[in-house]
Parts: C-alpha cells; sequence; structure tokens
C-alpha cells in the first residue's frame, strides 16, 4: 500500500471511510484515496494559515504592490494546494519521507545564506537581536558572569536562562543558529508522529516550508521557533505520556514544558494555564509533570535574579505585558474589547451548558492551542497598533508562530480522531453484516 492510500492512523484508507474518496482516474490502482470533505478541510485550514501569516514579508520585501503580491502568492498556494488534494500521485510525492528530507536540506541551504548576511545588519543598527541576546546569554553564563544583557537596539534582553540549554553549542560557532531551524522541522515531525503515521506527519511538517514568516525568523536566528515546537513537544508529550502510563514519555514532555517555560518569563502564565488544561485531562497523574516543572521553573528564574537583582533582564517583559494590557483597554482598540467580551461571553455559556470539564477533555488540543495562541494575538494586536498598522514594521507577527506549532498538534489529533471514528463506524457495520457504501 503506497503512503498516500493510508489513513494518518496508518491504517489502508477503505472506499466507505467518510472525508475520503475513491480515485477512478486512469492510471490510479483501485483503493488509492485522496482526502475530501472534512478531512481535506482540516489539511487546508493548516495551509491557508501559514500562507496568511506570509503578510509582513511581502510588505517588507516586496516593492512594488506588496498587497497585490501577497494576495497572489496566498490565492496561488490555496490552488496549488487543491490540485495536490485532487491528485493521489501528487499527495503520495508529498507524504514520502524523502521529500521531507529534501525540504529540511534546502531549509538549511537558504538559512546557510541569509542568516549571515541578516546578522551582519547589526552594524548598521538594522536586523533582529534575538539571536545576539541568546549569544549574549550563553557567553554571560559560560564566563560566570550575570546572564541577562542589552541588546544592540538598547532593549533588555529579557530571553530566558532555559534558552541556555538550546542553544550552548553557540558558544562554538554561531553555525548553531543555522543549524536550528532544520532541527526544529525534524523536531515537529516526531512530535506529530506521535499522533498520526509517517504520510500525515510529513505533510502536516511541510506545510511551515510555505509560510514566509516561518523562512523569516529561521533566517534572522529567531529562537521562537524553538519555543513553539518546545510547547506542542510539552503538551502532547505530557498529556500521551500520562495516558499511556509511559514514564519516558512522560519526562521528555516535562522536560519540553519546563524549557518552555524558562524561555520567557510570561510564559511561565501561559505554561500554568497548559498545566490547568492538563490537570483535568490526566486528573492527578498530571501533577508528575505539573509540580517538578513549577518547581524547576521558579527555582531557574529565582536563581538568575539572586545573582544579579538589579540586571534581571526577563523582568522587562511582565512590564512590557502590563502595558499591553493597559493600552488595549485604550480607545483605539476598544473594538478589540468587545470582541473579546463577546467571545468569553459566548464561550461562558457553552461551558455552562455542556460543562467545563466534559469541554476540556473532548477539546483539550484545542485548549493548549487557545492558551498560547491569545495572548500572543493581544500582544501581535498591541504591536501592530503602535506601529501604525504598518504590516512591514509588524515584528509582534513573530509571536503568533507560537501557536503554529499547537495549531499542527490540533489538526494532526482532528485526523487521527476521524479515523478512529471511521474505523469503528466500519467495524460495526462489519459485525452487523452491513456492507458499507462505496464512495
Amino acid at each position: 500500500m503506497r503512503p498516500w492510500c493510508r489513513s494518518p492512523a496508518g491504517t489502508p484508507w477503505s472506499r466507505g471511510e467518510p472525508g475520503w474518496a475513491a480515485v477512478t482516474r486512469p492510471g490510479v490502482s483501485p483503493g488509492c484515496e485522496g482526502p475530501t470533505g472534512r478531512t481535506g478541510a482540516v489539511l487546508t485550514v493548516v495551509v491557508a494559515v501559514q500562507l496568511l501569516l506570509s503578510l509582513r514579508f511581502f510588505y517588507k520585501f516586496v516593492d512594488p504592490l506588496p498587497g497585490a503580491a501577497y494576495a497572489a502568492y496566498v490565492v496561488a498556494g490555496l490552488l496549488a494546494w487543491g490540485a495536490v488534494l485532487r491528485s493521489p500521485r501528487l499527495l503520495g510525492l508529498l507524504s514520502r519521507r524523502r521529500v521531507l528530507g529534501l525540504g529540511v536540506v534546502g531549509l538549511l541551504g537558504l538559512v546557510a545564506v541569509a542568516y549571515p548576511r541578516a546578522d551582519a545588519l547589526r552594524a548598521v543598527g538594522r536586523g533582529s537581536d534575538q539571536d545576539d541576546c541568546v549569544r549574549e546569554l550563553v557567553g554571560n553564563v559560560l564566563a560566570w558572569r550575570a546572564p541577562y544583557g542589552v541588546g544592540y537596539f538598547g532593549d533588555p534582553c529579557s530571553t530566558g536562562p532555559g534558552e541556555l540549554v538550546v542553544y550552548l553549542p553557540v558558544q562554538v560557532s554561531d553555525g548553531w543558529f543555522v543549524v536550528v531551524p532544520a532541527l526544529v522541522v525534524l523536531l515537529g515531525y516526531r512530535v506529530l508522529r506521535l499522533l498520526v503515521d509517517r504520510a500525515a506527519a510529513v505533510l502536516l511538517s511541510l506545510t511551515q516550508l510555505v509560510s514566509w514568516l516561518f523562512l523569516e525568523m529561521s533566517a534572522v536566528g529567531s529562537d521562537l521557533v524553538v519555543v513553539g515546537w518546545l510547547f506542542a513537544a510539552g503538551t502532547t508529550a505530557s498529556t500521551l505520556g500520562l495516558r499511556r502510563r509511559d514514564p519516558v514519555l512522560t519526562a521528555l514532555g516535562g522536560a519540553a514544558y519546563l524549557l518552555f517555560a524558562t524561555s520567557r518569563l510570561p510564559l511561565l502564565l501561559v505554561t500554568a494555564a497548559s498545566f490547568g488544561i492538563l490537570l483535568v485531562v490526566c486528573g492527578a497523574r498530571a501533577w508528575r509533570v505539573v509540580a517538578p516543572v513549577l518547581l524547576g521553573a521558579a527555582a531557574v528564574y529565582l536563581g538568575t535574579y539572586a545573582v544579579a537583582p538589579a540586571r534581571f533582564r526577563p523582568g522587562h517583559l511582565v512590564d512590557k505585558s502590563v502595558r499591553i494590557l493597559r493600552d488595549l483597554g485604550d480607545d483605539r482598540l476598544a473594538w478589540l474589547v468587545v470582541v473579546t467580551v463577546l467571545g468569553a461571553a459566548a464561550v461562558a455559556g457553552v461551558v455552562l451548558r455542556r460543562g467545563l470539564g466534559t469541554l476540556v477533555r473532548r477539546h483539550h488540543w484545542s485548549a493548549h492551542l487557545l492558551m498560547v495562541t491569545v495572548p500572543m494575538a493581544a500582544v501581535a494586536l498591541w504591536d501592530l497598533e503602535r506601529r501604525g498598522f504598518d504590516p512591514a514594521a509588524w515584528e509582534g507577527l513573530h509571536y503568533l508562530f507560537l501557536g503554529v506549532p499547537a495549531l499542527l498538534v490540533v489538526a494532526a489529533a482532528t485526523l487521527r480522531r476521524q479515523t478512529l471514528a471511521s474505523s469503528r463506524a466500519s467495524a460495526t457495520a462489519s459485525s452487523s453484516g452491513i456492507r458499507a457504501p462505496s464512495a
């Protein structure tokens, strides 16, 4: 059975399964099917989000008519994806690990060319200082100095101490910034494989490579590409590890959570909110992850504060968060407050009607996505308003990437749930002697 003839759970697709239709074109072997309906819609939403997040790249680097170029890119991308969905051969080609390997190699080559040029822009006061803050953190710790410093733009470096674990090789060579994005894609693939089969994991992983936001962040050495996948790895490995009573997977999930929580101080609150969901889903067993991570993160932050209280830069983000909340209540963003209140009221109504615990347990992957996306969206909107709604200067858009890995996990979980439901329906039909209808 070829990869594109298999379901996300690894079992062959059958003609009677909902959401998948048999292909009868000449040259296509019987039983080889492609995604349609809800399954195709899930994949299409992921592709659309990746394309839409490319906004800043076109307004920053394309001239003239950046808006037209951006719209053309999104439309062309969706049309190309539609062609892939209708062609089992193309779908099968893009579902192979070899293609993912080629994509990773291509990403490595792109960043190897682009990163040195982007890093050189600091000589003229341009570019990004996220990589420089990481570099300074590593250098300061290894030299037994106060860990936090100031970026070359003069802003406090708020990179958390957890970044030291991921970026320690930077002390040997800046080439580590080139390697990290490729490793992140492979990490994402392994996380998705916990939920779906190889073909689906490859497809979902490849969607990142059509996002110019991801490519731009990779090219400037942004650590946010790592942080986003640490959250996804933490939620997925912890949940599955606790459910399967797998101590190794549970420990890996806890480690990912800890690195995420110690990458930025405000993300400790996101971690705590995510732990609330984990406790609802996994019960008291979740404390095996929650307690060590919260205690470890508190110890790391308090320890680095004790070393040099006057130079504890992560606190800068706390002040910034307070300022964002204050500004979001300003008249200029009153519409956002209204939408948020109405949305919260709608959610409260659903919760009261269906019960919070039941709702969270059924949609826990989506709940984790909301925990990281909502605060990051607030930061991104605040930054956009502060910059006069100029997409070219919208650096806050980078924070929205933190929700992309969680979105891919939601998509993978949805595909898995649809497949399991179809399998149960087929098994029930078989046991009853009823033949499933052909598509």
